[in-house]
């Protein structure tokens, strides 16, 4: 149970549960990491009721080896820090209790010191008697100070007298006006920026639901394709075959408009060497659900497939499988990448001999 609880890293001891939900969170893709995932590992550090070495050292090597949203790394940081502040409280306020009862344990011993040395010299001499007075009245101020006393104490103590002090009441509240009238001039600020915000991205909002919700499987119908180079050798053919790919428009079935003369260039090497044999393979970006790109993937390969056939490739040197978001070719966070990653490439599997 704590070998899975815990894993080693370069001899040091790191929390596992904490790495894995980092680890599960980038692996489907490289973006930084969200607020939603940073709560989830808050979660987890919380649920331990306290806040361990072991956990604090695997939050800081997530931190420098995973990369974060500024938002998801701002929230990650100030509710650990409120919520460790928070777990200390109880502690410190028994410690604070502690301090108090031992001061008050050592006020009476230095009491009932006093009232003894006073006992003691009211029987060594007649000529103690001021002794006693002094006693008796420094005595009754240390039992009974008034809060007129205790204020004066404070204040000197600190050197503060009492105009400074009523200055500072005037400087403090002074201060929370401000800060609150700071709040509401951001506050203001931060809604007039938002509105301008929303207007100016509804037309990018607009098209980024687009481009996720108008997913279609609609075939698009080809024209015939001209056929753009001839083979003279089986190498030749190959290096064409494993080389070639057709773009498809985002979300859809629609390909680029060369598509048809590199079906039909495909088919007539396909044809022209019948003992090689191809896989046709469908991939897309990672817009949408993963289940829904396995989906469009499969439709994107089956459709280059049967045009094939239609152009005359015999069906024994054909498949197709979709692959999905799973085989990027370039990165997913730019807009041309995702175009190079929307595609059908092909595989030769075999030549078989004559």
């Amino acid at each position: 149970m704590a070998e899975s609880y815990y894993r080693t890293i370069s001899g040091k001891q790191y929390d596992n549960e904490l790495l894995e939900i980092a680890e599960k969170a980038t692996k489907r893709s490289k973006a930084p990491i969200g607020k939603n995932v940073a709560k989830t590992l808050f979660d987890a550090i919380k649920d331990g009721g306290d806040y361990t070495d072991v956990e604090k050292r695997t939050v800081k090597y997530i931190r420098d080896n995973f990369q974060f949203s500024p938002e998801a790394d701002e929230y990650l940081r100030s509710e650990i820090r409120k919520w460790a502040a928070k777990i200390s409280v109880p502690a410190a306020k028994k410690k604070s209790q502690s301090k108090s009862s031992a001061k008050k344990e050592s006020s009476t011993k230095s009491k009932s010191s006093r009232t003894q040395k006073t006992s003691i010299n009211v029987d060594e001499s007649e000529s103690s008697y001021m002794e006693i007075y002094d006693a008796r009245e420094e005595s009754s101020y240390e039992v009974a100070p008034t809060p007129e006393y205790n204020e004066l104490v404070a204040l000197n103590k600190f050197q503060i007298t009492p105009k400074q002090n009523q200055l500072g009441k005037y400087i403090l509240i002074g201060l929370i006006v401000l800060f609150f009238l700071v709040l509401i001039f951001f506050g203001v600020r931060s809604c007039n920026r938002n509105t301008q915000s929303n207007i100016s991205n509804q037309g990018s909002e607009s098209s980024q639901s687009q481009e996720t919700n108008s997913r279609s499987l609609e075939r698009v119908n080809l024209q015939t394709g001209n056929v753009s180079s001839q083979f003279d050798s089986q190498s030749k053919a190959i290096r064409y075959i494993n080389d070639l790919q057709i773009r498809f428009i985002k979300q859809s079935m629609a390909t680029e408009d060369l598509a048809a003369d590199k079906i039909a260039t495909l088919a007539e090497a396909l044809k022209t060497y019948p003992s090689i044999k191809v896989r046709v393979k469908g991939h897309t970006c990672f817009i949408g659900e993963m289940d829904e790109n396995k989906i469009l993937s499969d439709e994107r390969a089956k459709f280059i497939y049967d045009e094939l056939i239609k152009n005359g490739v015999n069906q024994s040197q054909l498949d197709y499988r979709g692959f999905g978001e799973t085989a990027e070719i370039d990165t997913n966070q730019t807009e041309s990448g995702r175009i190079k990653n929307r595609r059908v490439d092909f595989t030769v599997l075999s030549v078989n001999p004559k």
